[in-house]
């Protein structure tokens, strides 16, 4: 099998970018909202000021709703995301599965799980111990896979720049066991020119040709 020298079209980026922006911001979000529902329910309530005592509960509610909103915003654009790093990985003759699962969205899910956790078990959830404590733990799992997230972004476009230089310099990405580009199905005018194959196919031609000499 010739490999063509015409590189793929390369795959669109843009929705994936726009995916990691919006889980970006989402994450930012929920930063915010775990920080000032701590500070709300911290509050006391005032038997001589009800006033301040009531926007602090209603802040806190509010607050909270926010939290909500902002985890299905990072769910649903972080799978977005996921999927788009998984097809441009593939694209580039890589697994997905590791670009797509990276490290910061297992640190938030288990922030997430122990914060659940430390409000379920407290005697008293509405303690600024408690609540700062889940405030820390959703900050540093926020963090964690908007860091995760950047760092198998960096990883995708390595690849894909690695594999960009390969098709420029028509080096042969299978002898090298690095990704490869998939097959043109359509044989172009470059399939049938010696000089764009790959050196070991030249080789084996050459050593064939030499054998049926003798």
């Amino acid at each position: 099998m010739c490999r063509s020298s015409t590189p793929p079209p390369g795959p669109r980026t843009t929705g994936w970018n726009v995916a990691a922006w919006f889980t970006i911001g989402f994450a930012v979000l929920y930063i915010l909202a775990a920080v000032a529902a701590a500070v709300f329910g911290s509050i006391p309530s005032d038997s001589s000021r009800p006033a301040s005592g009531t926007a602090a509960a209603i802040g806190f509610v509010l607050t909270n709703l926010v939290l909500f909103a902002a985890i299905i915003g990072l769910v649903v654009s972080g799978l977005i995301w996921g999927r788009g790093a998984r097809q441009l990985a593939e694209a580039h003759g890589s697994p997905g599965r590791s670009y797509s699962r990276h490290w910061g969205a297992r640190v938030f899910t288990s922030c997430l799980i122990i914060s659940a956790a430390v409000a379920w078990l407290a005697t008293d959830r509405t303690a600024p111990a408690v609540l700062f404590g889940q405030a820390a733990l959703r900050t540093l799992g926020a963090a964690a896979l908007i860091g995760g997230m950047l760092h198998s972004r960096a990883r995708v476009l390595r690849l894909m720049a690695h594999v960009d230089r390969v098709v420029a310099g028509h080096y042969s990405p299978v002898a090298a066991q690095v990704p490869a580009w998939p097959l043109s199905p359509t044989p172009t005018s470059d399939d049938w020119n010696a000089g764009q194959w790959d050196p070991d196919v030249l080789r084996d031609i050459e050593a064939r040709r030499h054998r049926n000499g003798t």
